[in-house]
């Protein structure tokens, strides 16, 4: 690839179909202060995308289209990883991306779900509020779709006759 050459977002979206996930974690935090008080939930979200180091270019041309992110290797330097984090970034700028070029593969169901809860969480980011037990349970939900398809994937390509 030319190394003055731009991505297109269409390219960038069929990239990450094969290679991007979404992701969304939470740890659980409990006071111990008082008796019978509540546990809670931090929620984060990220989205990443890793592939061998000798192909980090391009992952350098995705992260300047999307002017956010970093890039860090793993493994010893065999694989690049790009991670995004900030919860506005991601809310501002890779859920507008994706809706505007959006998934075309399976990936989109994944995407589908992680927006969900994506907008649950940003909401309170933005209100500097807690998760209700309500939205919890919500995000828990998506959390364990979003387990099981990907669980689903696996277990298909695995057992694929082609592989």
């Amino acid at each position: 690839m030319n190394n003055n050459s731009k991505l297109c977002g269409d390219y960038v979206a069929g990239f990450v179909d094969g290679e991007g996930c979404f992701y969304l974690t939470y740890r659980s935090e409990m006071r111990h202060e008082r008796a019978g008080s509540p546990t809670y939930f931090r929620w984060t979200p990220y989205f990443a995308i890793n592939i061998r180091a000798d192909d980090r270019e391009i992952l350098e041309k995705i992260k300047n289209l999307l002017n956010c992110g970093h890039i860090y290797l793993l493994k010893e330097g065999s694989m690049a990883h790009y991670i995004i984090q900030n919860m506005d970034d991601l809310f501002k700028k890779i859920l507008p991306f994706f809706n505007k070029y959006p998934l075309r593969a399976k990936k989109r169901y994944d995407f589908e779900l992680w927006s969900q809860a994506l907008k649950i969480m940003y909401k309170h980011k933005k209100d500097k509020t807690r998760c209700t037990p309500a939205e919890n349970q919500k995000l828990f939900a998506i959390r364990e779709n979003m387990r099981a398809y990907k669980s689903k994937m696996t277990r298909g390509y695995k057992n694929s006759p082609n592989h």
